[in-house]
């Protein structure tokens, strides 16, 4: 099996085969990754725009968009919260391979193995404890100070994608085994 490592070389190897297409998460899944991965496109252009209005309307017409900076910050952080399945999914976060590339890709595959159990933990984890600061943002109709958005629904969208990551780790770390074990 080969895929492109990002640099424009091909991988062949047990760990490339173990996240290629064919053991990433499918059905529902799949389609919520990639579904939420294009709202995560929609909501960066959003900001972009929000930015593009706030400052022509600030230098060309004396005229910012009110809480500009707030929005923008929101609109980012859930398009992060958003893009992570997916990237994850693909195998598509950044790595340092310094010092794994002189490890077999037996061995690679173990260390990504070993990744994705830390990774599923600290997920659920997130995904746990965001899932209380939604809880207490919507009970509580805490807002932004400067234009007064609720903060519930970007806790929402961010307990929603932890534990889409959580999930994709753990198939990704049964796809490592069934690959181990070959």
């Amino acid at each position: 099996m080969t895929r492109n490592t990002g640099a424009g070389m091909p991988a062949h190897a047990p760990a490339a085969e173990a996240h290629s297409p064919e053991t990433r998460p499918q059905g529902a899944v799949d389609r919520t990754m990639r579904w939420l991965a294009l709202a995560g496109a929609a909501v960066l252009l959003a900001a972009i725009l929000v930015t593009l209005t706030s400052v022509t309307g600030r230098y060309g017409f004396g005229l910012p968009v009110p809480g500009d900076y707030e929005l923008v910050e929101m609109l980012c952080g859930v398009a992060v919260f958003l893009f992570f399945p997916y990237t994850h999914a693909v195998n598509g976060n950044i790595s340092a391979e310094f010092f794994t590339a002189a490890l077999s890709e037996r061995h690679k595959l173990l260390l990504d193995v070993f990744h994705d159990v830390v990774f599923a933990l600290v997920a659920a984890i997130l995904a746990w404890r965001l899932g209380h600061g939604f809880s207490d943002k919507l009970a509580s109709g805490e807002t932004s100070i400067m234009i007064r958005i609720p903060l519930w629904w970007a806790y929402g969208f961010a307990v929603l994608s932890m534990g889409l990551v959580a999930l994709v780790c753990l198939w990704r770390i049964a796809a490592g085994i069934r690959t181990l074990r070959r």
